[in-house]
């Protein structure tokens, strides 16, 4: 099946500690899934209150430990319910003329190349 996504995912490995919240919908923290130089794909328990829709545009912030984290504005291109209580929620990040865009580029590049290091040893 060929990739309709504009940019390369890339799974998160465990050695990493990313969460997303979406402030709108609580300060509940959810494990990143994947990312890529314009989105982000993550899990959401729905707790059959809280639901995101294709199409919404949302703040989230990008925890890049337990306290530090990128506030960014995305667009939700994809709600896919794994069950009632849970969506997987894939997005894309529409605030590209931000220091946080900026920084979370500079993020996935360095992701990268701890992936050909770690591959060269």
């Amino acid at each position: 099946m060929k990739e309709k996504r504009k940019a390369e995912r890339r799974q998160i490995l465990e050695n990493f500690s990313f969460f997303v919240v979406v402030p709108k919908l609580g300060g509940v923290k959810k494990k990143l899934q994947d990312l890529s130089e314009s989105g982000i794909g993550f899990q959401f328990d729905t707790l059959g209150t809280f639901s995101l829709k294709q199409g919404e545009e949302v703040e989230i912030h990008f925890y890049l430990n337990q306290t530090l984290f990128l506030p960014l504005q995305v667009r939700v291109a994809r709600v896919a319910a794994q069950s009632p209580e849970v969506q997987e929620v894939g997005c894309e990040i529409t605030s590209i003329k931000t220091p946080g865009y900026s920084t979370f580029l500079t993020l996935v590049k360095l992701i990268d190349q701890l992936e050909v290091t770690a591959e060269e040893v």
